[in-house]
């Protein structure tokens, strides 16, 4: 392979070593600038291996090029020509070494795998001289004449060579189709080249051949291009950067800004671009720009490098809002500095998109350490709710069922009572629902809530009936997820039945959706299970939206008019005069209504007069436990 019959009659040129040369300054400059992290798998191993082949295509150069002198320097040509072989034996050995990193094979402690390589260069070293020494190997003669014979580093190399193709057929699975075939590929006609060359009796080609399969796995594994029309790199090594940071112990501010459409938009408008470009030669000097799919782009300003971190970012909002008043693209930016609260670094993404979630379009909010602490409940919470989901408990103890009583106007009593969710976690104590049902709603996982709430409610109204307590019925809240769950019917059905209640003692509460599925479901849910005599309450009537042709379709049992429409009566004739309708045309119409809110005798006088039969609120109970629910209810 790197044998010559004759060097000196003009077989040998420079070109395909000063293009290996030319490639490994690129490929590490171009690596540094598109900011690979250095934590990625392999990239030392590919920096190495960059740093070798570099130092190898000099040496071949000196080597070859000595070579075709009149005058020999001989021991230096056999320096030259080991140091040479040495490099392209440690790209092999440094080339297998990432193969088996990709292909998830597990190699021996560190320091084993440095002595076998250590031990290997050196025995294929010293083979290499004894062959040149007995002559059955390179020697040069005493007229200066040389001798190719036997190339033990050429042997070494169809040894790893085999060894690579063994790996990669043997462990071929363990890769994509497209990386296996690509690699297998680039191998192959590297090969097939050096074979051609050799043919030919050239071997100016052979540095270029052996560094292929090298930009191969680069390609594959490291690349990180620029965004044309942003400048903008991946946000796969968001992560590495940051970590790579914080290990050095160096500050830094963090700017996200999210604009839906932008990139279809910097396409389509040479202005925009041009506006673009001129805010990035401003600004993005010393930073690091990521973009992130959805539109997003992060900035990341490491402070020992700008130390002046505040003017630059106040400057740049000033060129943003500028800018912003010419092209008007909606947007929400998020700024936010390292943190000792954080102890993942994923999580520096994940709370830029928890922040961007409850960010009103065209604002800038700073992360805060309550925003961060606030993050790491959310985030507890949600692990909390996906392990009750996966362990299906119908008696998990972290979900508490509490209750509001219900007062009964025509009976004058406490009979019925609405059951509410709450959650007791290990670390954060009481959760209430406004922290961990949109949680729950927005990950699926308010079914199984739902429904171990109705198994807990149903076993502690079961308690109640036994103790002889009167309880006309308990009403269960259920969301729109949970309708469209085909299951849904069969599994309230089943709850109920387990517990040995009767059905006309459970109610479901609902509220009204603009879906149209959704209502047809609902009118479906409805119907069937009233025929079993569970009740059905809409639930919040008087918020948002309201379809009375809708709710006219669905023979709800009764109506709970939303505490805003008790306030908004109070406003004035014309108010109350329109709230009182609402509720003597339900009346009319044979619904049953109850008033939420109601907080003192005022407020329960004023329903009274608008056709109440059940008042629910703070003047009769906060919410309780259900086990106290006994403190209210009369014995039979």
């Amino acid at each position: 392979m790197f044998a010559n019959t004759d060097l000196r009659l003009g077989t040998y040129m420079p070109v395909g070593d000063i293009i290996v040369l030319s490639l490994c300054l690129v490929m590490s400059i171009l690596i540094r600038q598109t900011h690979i992290g250095k934590e990625k798998t392999g990239f030392h191993i590919i920096m190495h291996i960059l740093s070798f082949a570099f130092v190898a295509a000099v040496a071949n150069i000196l080597f070859q090029t000595h070579m075709q002198k009149e005058e020999l320097n001989i021991p230096y040509i056999y320096i030259i020509r080991i140091i040479h072989h040495v490099l392209f034996m440690l790209i092999m050995i440094f080339y297998i070494r990432y193969i088996q990193g990709c292909l998830w094979i597990p190699t021996k402690g560190n320091k084993k795998v440095r002595i076998l390589i250590v031990v290997s260069v050196v025995l294929t070293v010293i083979l290499d001289v004894l062959a040149s020494y007995f002559k059955i190997g390179f020697y040069i003669d005493k007229d200066h004449d040389y001798n190719a014979g036997l190339d033990i580093f050429e042997v070494m190399y169809l040894i790893f060579m085999i060894n690579i193709v063994y790996l990669l057929i043997k462990f071929r699975k363990r890769l994509l189709m497209k990386i296996f075939t690509g690699i297998v590929s680039v191998l192959v006609i590297s090969n097939l080249l050096l074979v051609i060359q050799a043919f030919n009796k050239q071997i100016s080609y052979t540095s270029i051949c052996c560094f292929l399969p090298i930009v191969s796995i680069i390609f594959f594994f490291h690349s990180n291009p620029f965004s044309i029309d942003t400048g903008a790199v991946s946000g796969e090594f968001f992560a590495e950067e940051i970590k790579e940071n914080l290990a050095k112990g160096n500050e830094m501010v963090i700017m996200c800004c999210h604009m839906p459409g932008f990139s279809s938009k910097i396409t389509k408008s040479a202005e925009l671009r041009t506006e673009f470009y001129e805010f990035f030669r401003n600004n993005v000097k010393k930073a690091i720009l990521y973009s992130f799919p959805n539109d997003s782009f992060v900035m990341t300003i490491v402070k020992q490098k700008n130390t002046e971190t505040d003017k630059l970012v106040s400057k740049m909002l000033d060129d943003f809002r500028k800018s912003h008043e010419i092209f008007n693209i909606d947007y929400k930016i998020i700024i936010m500095e390292s943190s000792d609260i954080i102890t993942n670094v994923s999580d520096y993404h994940n709370i830029i998109d928890y922040t961007d979630m409850k960010m009103p379009f065209n604002s800038i909010e700073r992360v805060t350490p309550d925003d961060i602490k606030d993050y790491y409940d959310k985030h507890y919470i949600l692990s909390e709710l996906e392990d009750i989901a996966a362990k299906k408990d119908p008696f998990d103890r972290r979900v508490l069922v509490y209750c509001q009583p219900v007062y009964n106007l025509n009976t004058g009593q406490y009979d019925t009572a609405e059951a509410l969710m709450r959650l007791k976690l290990d670390k954060t104590g009481m959760v209430f629902p406004d922290q961990f049902i949109p949680l729950a709603e927005q990950f699926n996982l308010i079914h199984n809530l739902s429904m171990i709430i109705l198994n807990k409610t149903c076993f502690a109204l079961r308690g109640l009936l036994n103790e002889g307590y009167i309880v006309k019925r308990i009403s269960v809240n259920f969301s729109a997820i949970d309708l469209r769950y085909d299951s849904f019917c069969d599994e309230v059905k089943g709850i109920i039945e387990r517990n040995g209640i009767e059905y006309g003692k459970i109610a479901v509460e609902i509220t009204e959706s603009r879906s149209d599925a959704d209502f047809n479901l609902m009118k479906q849910r409805v119907i069937q299970l009233q025929d079993l005599g569970i009740k059905f309450y809409l639930d919040d009537f008087g918020t948002g939206y309201s379809n009375f042709e809708r709710i006219m379709e669905i023979p709800f049992d009764i109506i709970k008019f939303d505490r805003s429409l008790l306030i908004e009566s109070l406003k004035n004739a014309s108010s109350q005069y329109m709230v009182k309708t609402f509720a003597n045309m339900f009346h009319d119409l044979k619904y049953s209504i109850l008033f939420e809110g109601v907080e003192n005798e005022h407020d329960e006088n004023r329903c009274k007069l608008m056709m109440a039969q059940y008042l629910q609120g703070y003047k009769y109970s906060k919410p309780i436990p259900i086990e106290e629910l006994r403190k209210f209810l009369l014995h039979a």
